[in-house]
């Protein structure tokens, strides 16, 4: 079978230090088969598309994102999944991975259900796999997951979710001696683990990252903090080389000058941006359900009647745009903090992430705005704006 091919030019690379490149790519299939600067070689192609002059990066890839669009994934359809990979392609997110949290056992398994129903059939974004934000968490930090449903790591439960094959991330409390074999289990499988919703001193965390934990879940947030005396999560996540930090850039959950802090402290090549978004994502400020909690949207803020935030309505593309104001720091610096990064967490940074011959053809176009005007995915155009 002949594999369709694309060429697109008028596009503009840029560097580590956001120098901006004329150049082309040119795509075979799902892959990049050359891209390159100035004008293209005579290639054999069904479709040329002019890219306006706009910045071509790697598609960003959402490590943590529960829902969008009035959609989430506990209680998920397969339409309202569709409805997700949509939005998310129409805000530079090329892959992700679909976020459960704490719920019962059979609302988490439905939810792995339709995930794999409509993996490979994806209309935006492609789904990479499920992370598992729970429910082996701590009830201390629970933040706005239902501190009643947090358990610890059965094996029965616990297989059952990862015998699916479709695992990439599981966070939990490393603290709580029961959950240990799940971490030790996970790491077994080439699951990666995460240190999340956690009270673990800075001494527990080293023993976590000993049993293979490489990640915390949203740094800063639902976890033990930074103290003179005792570092904590926060200290560790600083201290240790091995861990890598998810942020959630939307200036809400952790201040601008803290996230120029982690940023000095563990490098671009360290941070994970995340969405951490909720259904509210997309839509109008009001009133949502989280977890069938109310949920109050005002100002780009989800909270509980209480005010404990409850995820995000963050999309990507501001996130980046947010780090790169808080920080000073370039674009081309910065952009692997949402492609090359997580890929490499999920041990997918082989051929996503980059632009490189042979690699995915995930990329998007921005305006100087840092707008998404065009959206591929493995080789598929699903969102265009010009």
């Amino acid at each position: 079978m002949t594999k369709s091919t694309i060429l697109l030019t008028n596009i503009q690379f840029v560097d580590s230090h956001d120098h901006h490149i004329t150049g082309w790519i040119y795509v075979e299939g799902t892959k990049i088969k050359s891209l390159g600067q100035g004008q293209p070689k005579n290639f054999p192609v069904d479709i040329s598309l002019d890219g306006q002059g706009l910045t071509v990066l790697p598609g960003m890839i959402d490590l943590h994102t529960h829902g969008a669009k009035g959609n989430e994934m506990i209680g998920i359809t397969a339409p309202g999944l569709q409805e997700m990979s949509q939005f998310y392609a129409s805000h530079g997110v090329t892959g992700f991975l679909a976020s459960t949290w704490t719920a019962p056992r059979e609302a988490i398994r439905d939810a792995i259900a339709v995930t794999h129903s409509v993996m490979g059939n994806e209309m935006g974004a492609k789904i990479l796999g499920v992370h598992l934000e729970g429910p082996w968490l701590n009830v201390a930090y629970c933040g706005a997951q239902d501190k009643s449903l947090i358990r610890t790591a059965t094996r029965e439960e616990a297989v059952e979710y990862l015998n699916t094959d479709l695992i990439r991330l599981v966070a939990v409390a490393p603290e709580i001696p029961d959950n240990e074999w799940i971490i030790r289990e996970c790491v077994h499988r080439g699951i990666t683990v995460a240190a999340g919703h956690t009270n673990a001193t800075y001494v527990e965390m080293k023993r976590a990252v000993d049993m293979g934990v490489t990640q915390v879940t949203h740094c800063f947030n639902a976890m033990r903090p930074l103290n003179h005396r005792e570092p904590g999560v926060v200290g560790a996540a600083f201290d240790l080389p091995q861990i890598k930090c998810e942020l959630i850039a939307d200036n809400i959950h952790v201040n601008p000058i803290v996230m120029k802090l982690l940023m000095n402290i563990k490098g671009p090549e360290n941070v994970i941006l995340i969405s951490d978004s909720i259904s509210a994502a997309g839509m109008p400020d009001g009133e949502y359900f989280f977890e069938g909690a109310k949920v109050t949207l005002k100002d780009g803020a989800a909270r509980l009647q209480d005010g404990t935030l409850a995820g995000s309505t963050l999309t990507l593309e501001r996130a980046l745009a947010n780090i790169m104001k808080a920080t000073g720091r370039p674009m081309g610096e910065l952009i692997a903090c949402a492609s090359l990064n997580p890929a490499h967490a999920i041990h997918m940074d082989d051929h996503k992430g980059q632009l490189r011959r042979d690699w995915d053809a995930d990329l998007i176009l921005v305006d100087q705005n840092l707008q998404v005007k065009f959206t591929m995915v493995e080789g598929k155009v699903v969102f265009r704006q010009f």
